[in-house]
Parts: C-alpha cells; structure tokens; sequence
C-alpha cells in the first residue's frame, strides 16, 4: 500500500486450526516453535513492513508477530539496500538467507507446512550482502554474523562478528518457464572439526500456465540430506492444488519421508482459504496431519 512517493507498507495476517494425529512420535509445535519439528507449520502469524526509497537508497524494516510463540513478537526485517548501478546492490542489516524452494512468508507458500528440506535451510541472519542481477541471471554472496539461528530462534543469527562468520552465496539462471538455483552456506567454528557446511539446489518449471514442476535436494553437512518433489495445478484461477512428497535421511542413521496435498482458494487479491493434508512415516515416528488456513496480505 503505497502511503506516498518515497513511502508504502505491506504486511498479511494468517490464522489456521489444524490438527496432528501422531503414531510414536515426537510432538508437532509451531515452525515459529520448534523448526525441528517432523510437520513443521507455519500457520499463525501477523506481519508489518515499511519500506522507504529516497533515489538509489531503500531501507525496509518489520515486524513479527507468533500467537503462543515463547517470543510472540520481534523485529524481522531490517536493512538498507544501495542500488550502485550495473545490476548491483549493496544491503546491510538483517535479512532472510538466499536458501531454499519453499518461502518464509506463509502468503508465499502453497501450504500449511514446510517439505523435509528445510532442516537444512536457514533463517534470519545479520550482515552485509553483494547482489547481482541481470535479464535471466542472478548472484550474490553474503558475510553473516552466523548461518543459522542464534539463542532467540530462527528470527536472528547470534549477533557476533568477533568469530564464527558465516557466508552465503547463490547463482540462479531464469527464463521464462525454468529457474535453477545453486547455494550454499559455510561457517567456521574456530577450526573445530564439526565445521558447518550448507548445499542446496532447486529447480522449478513452469510446464503450462497451469502446472508447475518444481524439485529441491539438500545437505547439511554431518545432519541429513534432503529432498523435495513438487507439483502445482490451477484448475481455474481460483483454484489450484498442490502436490508434494519429500523425505530426509539422517547421517545418525533412519530416514523420513512426508506426503502433501493442499488446495487452495483465492478469494481476491487479498484474501485466500487454504487447507492441507499431510501424512509422514519413518524412524522418526508416523503422524496424519490436517489444517485449514485464512490468508490475508496487502
């Protein structure tokens, strides 16, 4: 919503009421809760950014709030981008990592619950950022407080510069039907043989105006490799379902896969209703879970 020339706001509000039928395994919280969840969901939220641009300068910053999360509200968004011409831009702040298929923002998503990938995937973290971007080619590389989450969650890295600096990088290659993304993340823990390293790869094709392809494979160095299959359908448009299967194998051993469909209602361009139905089934215990979601942005 644009407020005036240098000035807009944008921000969504979702609620949900789902339910977990678990078969020997671990409890199912929020994604806001415990990322490390087996049907991790990212249902409840309500979410307000502002975003300034003066010339080449833009600065964005917002703010979270998670219902019954342990921190229900927190800054997300923060940072300053320079457009220094050429297709490059400069941000400094805090921001969301270049990694993964499936989006953060729950109005981004085709469903309730994030694929096995996501173990693997990062959340917010603070740093300083180099963009590349031109028709059909983008590349970045990112120096990072830390790759993943630091003591208060998966909404910030762990705030220190003075060691453990993480990095991240992409390349990604569009047309008009594919995009290919390649990345990766790497932090050193002071030498110590458990280094961190990140590899993610994904694909999406667009095969007509109404299905889309679209596949993801991970690892997390000494965790787990991940993998994701997607494919969505618009029956009409307002109508479209998506189908998913994805799966991890843990490097402690066992393995873990989970089975989606979630068709979702576009109501306008404001409003959605969205419903999903996953089971999963592995070492890690089986679960049926079942959700419904209403879904407001502007």
């Amino acid at each position: 919503m644009k407020v005036n020339e240098h000035f807009s706001i944008n921000g969504y509000a979702v609620g949900a009421l789902t339910g977990t039928d678990i078969d020997g395994g671990p409890s199912i919280e929020t994604y806001f809760e415990n990322k490390g969840s087996p049907a991790v969901v990212n249902a409840d939220a309500v979410k307000l950014g502002v975003l300034g641009a003066v010339e080449q300068v833009s600065a964005y910053g917002s703010i979270l709030y998670l219902p019954g999360a342990d921190d229900e509200a927190g800054l997300l968004d923060a940072y300053v981008s320079v457009d220094v011409g050429s297709g490059v831009t400069i941000t400094g702040g805090k921001f969301l990592s270049y990694l993964g298929y499936e989006a953060f923002d729950p109005i981004n998503m085709a469903q309730l619950t994030y694929g096995s990938t996501i173990y693997a995937i990062p959340g917010y973290h603070s740093g300083v950022k180099i963009d590349y971007s031109t028709d059909g080619f983008s590349a970045g590389v990112a120096v990072l407080d830390s790759v993943f989450a630091g003591p208060n969650g998966f909404m910030e890295g762990d705030r220190e510069f003075d060691d453990d600096i993480g990095i991240e990088a992409f390349v990604s290659f569009t047309n008009d039907k594919l995009t290919v993304l390649a990345g990766i993340a790497s932090e050193d823990t002071d030498g110590a043989a458990d280094d961190l390293f990140v590899f993610d790869l994904w694909a999406s094709y667009a095969v007509s105006d109404k299905l889309t392809l679209a596949a993801e494979f991970d690892v997390q160095k000494d965790f787990m490799t991940g993998w994701l299959l997607f494919a969505g359908y618009s029956f009409t448009d307002q109508f479209s379902t998506i189908f998913r299967i994805s799966g991890v194998e843990w490097d402690g051993g066992g393995n873990d896969t989970k089975y989606t469909i979630a068709p979702t209602l576009t109501i306008n361009d404001n409003f959605a209703l969205r419903a999903e139905f996953s089971v999963g089934e592995g070492d890690s215990g089986d679960y049926t879970f079942i959700g419904g979601q209403v879904v407001f942005k502007f």
